[in-house]
Formats: structure tokens, C-alpha cells, sequence
């Protein structure tokens, strides 16, 4: 739930939500480069398939491991290539569908991080490895950087209420 208040020419502004806490990997490796992650919601698996391909020719990467993590419409997935940040954003923002706040956020903190733990209930499963004939040059034992974090509970809609109070437009 939102709640702006306006009083005069001041807006206070309180929320309140469910929330989960979980457990992330950080896109940041201990060099100071980056693998490549992407994170997919309200997109169902073949889009998320033939989007990847692309990139991945584009690109020149190795094998990009797709998992699902909401059924039928969240997908992350994984390429252990090793990458500078700026590079990791161009090819992020080459990518069709990526999810906004994903992309926004990482680019916000320096690093991207994918969920890596269950979230009410869900549970992260494979989906498909889009094979390549590139090597890979990072391993999972390369990621050092983990996080856990709170993000909104499942299936919670956000109710609104604004009240304003002695309002007046000034500049």
C-alpha cells in the first residue's frame, strides 16, 4: 500500500507491502569484470529461447543456460563469459525483453544480481542450454559476490491512497 499526503507545498509519502527475503548472485567478479545474467518476467519460454540465440550469435558466446523461475512466465539465465561493465550493459540493453527494473537497478549499483534461492515457494529449475562451440572463460566457482535482499511476496497488488490537504500549486 501507497499513501501520499499532500500538505500545502509538501508531500509525504509512506509505503507498505509484503515482502521475502532471498538470496542473490552478483553479476561482479573479484577481477572487476562481469558474467553475463539476464532476467525475463512476463515472457513465455520461446521468446526468451529465440531472443537469447540471437544475442548469443551476435556475440560470439559460450553455452547460455536458461532456467525458469515463475512458471511459464519468469526466466533468468546464465553465460560464463567473462566481460567488462560496459559490456555487459550494451549487450543487457541489445537484449529484447530483459526486465526493466533488472536492468535499471543493476545499472544503479554497478552489478547485476540474479535470485538464486526460492521465492514463496518457487523454486528455480532448468530450462534449457543453449549450446556453443565458444569456450567459456568464467566457472560458478568465479562468482564471490552474494547478496540477500527483501523484494515484494507473491501475488500482492499495491493499493493506492493519495489525500491532499490544503494543496497549492508553487514552483
Amino acid at each position: 500500500m501507497i499513501i501520499k499526503v499532500t500538505i500545502g507545498s509538501w508531500r509525504f509519502t509512506f509505503s507498505m507491502a509484503p515482502i521475502t527475503k532471498i538470496v542473490g548472485a552478483n553479476s561482479l567478479l573479484p577481477d572487476g569484470n562481469h558474467i553475463l545474467m539476464w532476467d525475463f518476467d512476463a515472457s513465455d519460454f520461446w521468446t526468451v529461447h529465440d531472443t537469447l540465440l540471437e544475442v548469443q550469435q551476435v556475440y560470439k558466446l559460450p553455452n547460455i543456460y536458461i532456467t525458469e523461475t515463475s512458471p511459464k512466465t519468469g526466466f533468468h539465465a546464465w553465460c560464463f563469459k567473462k566481460v567488462s561493465w560496459r559490456k555487459l550493459v550494451e549487450i543487457l540493453a541489445y537484449t529484447k525483453g530483459v526486465d526493466w527494473n533488472y536492468f535499471k537497478y543493476g545499472i544503479y549499483r554497478g552489478q547485476m544480481t540474479l535470485r538464486v534461492s526460492d521465492k514463496c515457494g518457487r523454486k528455480i529449475q532448468p530450462a534449457k542450454i543453449l549450446k556453443s562451440r565458444e569456450p567459456e572463460d568464467v566457472t560458478i566457482h568465479d562468482l564471490r559476490s552474494w547478496t540477500e535482499y527483501e523484494t515484494l511476496a507473491d501475488g500482492k497488488e499495491s493499493k493506492k491512497i493519495e489525500v491532499k490537504l490544503f494543496a497549492k500549486e508553487e514552483c
